[in-house]
């Protein structure tokens, strides 16, 4: 199926045609199924977890604006994983084992050097090389219900761009209109660097792959994007 044809089956389906909602559905059940089988550590059904990813798939199309200069597939992922996410966290706490608390104990401590050694978080597959334990296994450990850190467990900051801005002299920030119109002055690959990372929720290492880029080189540009935010709303 062609890009075109993906985008005018997604128009019909937000103007309620359930035929072609049932084809872009069924069109990405692979999808959904991928995104589950990255959460196969976690203490779920998977059949429950494909059920909520279809219903985030359900939401990625209903809310995908084809202006933008993505697929539905890109777009869909990150609705995909949080309502997964959501689902995870209204499960009722399990008793977790001594292994998993000791694996979150020395993980906590690792993160830690690497972020100082690295200058910026490590990603799950550094953590698990660094600890010298499975991915599943530090997936587990650092979403365990003891454990402080949240399901969100992507590199970097994934703050809202508006929180990545605040600062002790800022009240609030209505002003999002403004945001926008300095946004549109950037060029094509900040604008699409923001759109993966804040619109998206993408990875820094994410964003790099489909920028074809390098991780620092995102993070540079990134931290330059910012700092020329705060000058020019300040």
């Amino acid at each position: 199926m062609t890009k075109g044809e993906i985008r005018a089956l997604v128009a019909k389906a937000q103007d309620k045609d359930q035929e072609a909602l049932a084809t872009l559905v069924n069109h990405n059940i692979d999808l959904v199924w991928s995104v589950v089988h990255k959460f196969s550590a976690m203490n779920a059904e998977q059949d429950d977890l494909f059920q909520v990813g279809c219903t985030g798939l359900l939401k990625a199309i209903t809310g995908f604006d084809p202006t933008f200069d993505t697929t539905l597939s890109t777009y869909a992922v990150p609705i995909i994983i949080g309502e997964m996410k959501a689902y995870l966290r209204s499960l009722s706490p399990v008793k977790v084992s001594r292994q998993v608390k000791m694996n979150a104990y020395k993980i906590a401590n690792v993160k830690e050097e690497l972020s100082q050694t690295m200058g910026r978080p490590p990603t799950i597959g550094e953590l698990a090389k660094a600890c010298e334990l499975e991915e599943e296994q530090v997936i587990l450990a650092l979403n365990a219900p003891t454990n402080a850190t949240s399901l969100d467990y992507s590199e970097g900051d994934d703050a809202p761009l508006f929180e990545r801005l605040r600062d002790g002299n800022t009240k609030t920030f209505d002003e999002g209109v403004v945001l926008k119109e300095i946004v549109g002055t950037f060029g094509k690959k900040e604008q699409t660097l923001i759109y993966l990372r804040y619109d998206l929720g993408l990875t820094q290492a994410e964003v790099a792959a489909r920028l074809s880029m390098n991780q620092v080189a995102v993070s540079r540009l990134e931290k330059k994007i910012l700092q020329e935010l705060k000058t020019r709303m300040s």
